[in-house]
């Protein structure tokens, strides 16, 4: 597994790797703690950074919404457009077989994600699969909820 430190400086934009989970919470709910998040970002405090599976996955899960469907997808198409955001290059097969130990393997991309982005954070909303004490105590970028990176960040203001 590889193992990187990382020191995050506000000397420069934290970067922050937003799960699929986040994003669907941003375009369900405006006034949220990941609707925050990508506020912070549009002001110039923080860099959002992703990949494609990330964005494809959150795509599909608020079309699939029935109750919030067309509002949240509209908003979701909203934040892209206005919020500046880093896609990284998909991680490879190998580059996802390094987090199999922390997480099931359709989890993998997320960290491998992550880990490839050189992220400062990785902020989820998934408690089952990614916000697990295994995965906070061994993967080498800090795993948090937004509720934690948001207290976190906004200390350092």
């Amino acid at each position: 597994m590889p193992v990187r430190l990382n020191v995050c400086s506000m000397n420069k934009k934290p970067k922050v790797f937003l799960d699929a989970c986040c994003w669907i919470a941003a375009a369900i709910s405006p006034d949220g703690g990941s609707a925050k998040i990508l506020k912070l970002a549009k002001a110039g405090y923080i860099q959002i950074v992703v990949t494609k599976e990330i964005l494809i996955e959150a795509h599909r899960n608020i079309k699939e919404d029935k109750k919030n469907g067309k509002k949240a997808l509209t908003r979701f198409y909203c934040e892209l457009q206005t919020t500046k955001i880093i896609t990284v290059d998909e991680p490879t097969n190998e580059e996802k077989d390094c987090w199999r130990s922390l997480v099931a393997e359709k989890d993998c991309h997320v960290l491998a994600g992550a880990y490839k982005a050189n992220a400062d954070f990785l902020v989820s909303l998934d408690k089952k699969h990614i916000l697990t004490e295994k995965v906070k105590k061994e993967f080498p970028i800090p795993v948090m909820d937004t509720k934690e990176f948001l207290t976190e960040i906004l200390s350092n203001f």
